[in-house]
């Protein structure tokens, strides 16, 4: 086993240590190397002036070196903290682009939102306006069917009026027509007694016109006046006319009297009397429509047709 001095061991480390060391070392090694150095130094055994020209050799180099490592190692924990920083603002940056991204999104959502609410505002006028529209034509509805509920009302007064009218003029057509039902049977009666007057009134002209006859045969004969003053013709029962109403004005009794002596013209007389047309009244057309309008008392208010009136004169020898 060799035996190696302490002085020698220790400068051997320090110098391999010092080998080892380089740009990469750290500051704290460094500054250990140095005391180790400056143990080591003192250590030697050598005269006093290389002695002190080899601490001051240290010293100088101590001075030179450990600022520089220092500073490094400073640039170091700068650079690395320029790193953190620049991490944390990578990732500040990343998380910024993730913001804009949605900013963008937003943007964009922000935009169609804005159109959206564009659209919604024009319907919102929209609406506003037809519903203000529609409250206008609300009020002239109720309006209009105000009017059309008083014109109902009134229609139906007048309808009521109306059927009350209706159903008196139907009664009063009711009662109309049994006044017209008895008008004509009584016509159809009156026509019947007329018929038989005229066939009674052609009998008495042929009893008169041979009688006239009579009286002309025999005026040679020279026949007293007085024998034939006049011949008397008794009525009967089934010559008496009656008196009409509607018809014509006949006496209730027709006493035929022929006077001889004043007896009718001949066949062949002949006259000059004409008839007076100059205050001859114009006749007024009858009305042909139908209901016949009437007055309070159920009256006829124009003239009414009811059918052809035919009468018959009889001269009478007393007038």
């Amino acid at each position: 086993m060799d035996l190696v001095d302490s002085k020698v061991a220790i400068l051997s480390d320090t110098l391999e240590g010092l080998g080892k060391m380089d740009a990469s070392s750290k500051l704290i090694s460094v500054k250990h190397a140095s005391d180790r150095i400056k143990r080591t130094a003192a250590e030697i055994e050598c005269d006093n002036e290389k002695a002190t020209s080899l601490q001051r050799c240290i010293e100088e180099f101590t001075q030179r070196i450990i600022p520089v490592f220092a500073k490094a190692e400073a640039q170091t924990k700068q650079l690395e903290e320029l790193r953190t920083q620049l991490s944390h603002a990578q990732g500040k940056v990343k998380a910024f682009e993730t913001v804009c991204e949605e900013s963008r999104k937003k943007d964009k959502r922000v935009v169609t939102l804005s159109s959206d609410l564009q659209q919604v505002q024009r319907d919102l006028v929209k609406t506003v306006t037809m519903t203000e529209k529609a409250m206008e034509d609300l009020s002239d509805a109720k309006r209009q069917n105000e009017v059309n509920i008083a014109d109902k009302e009134n229609l139906e007064k007048e309808n009521r009026k109306l059927r009350g009218l209706l159903e008196l003029h139907t009664k009063s057509a009711h009662s109309q027509k049994e006044k017209m039902r008895k008008m004509k049977n009584e016509i159809t009666e009156l026509k019947q007694r007329n018929d038989t007057l005229e066939e009674e009134s052609q009998s008495i002209a042929l009893e008169e016109s041979l009688a006239i006859s009579f009286s002309d045969n025999h005026d040679e004969q020279s026949i007293p006046s007085s024998s034939f003053s006049s011949v008397h013709f008794p009525s009967s029962p089934g010559r008496t006319p009656h008196r009409s109403s509607g018809l014509s004005q006949i006496t209730n009794e027709l006493n035929l009297e022929i006077e001889l002596d004043e007896g009718m013209p001949g066949p062949r007389f002949s006259s000059d009397w004409k008839m007076n047309t100059e205050k001859a009244l114009k006749r007024k057309a009858s009305s042909l429509t139908f209901p016949i309008p009437l007055d309070k008392r159920g009256r006829p208010t124009v003239n009414v047709q009811t059918g052809p009136v035919r009468l018959r004169r009889i001269p009478n020898s007393n007038r």
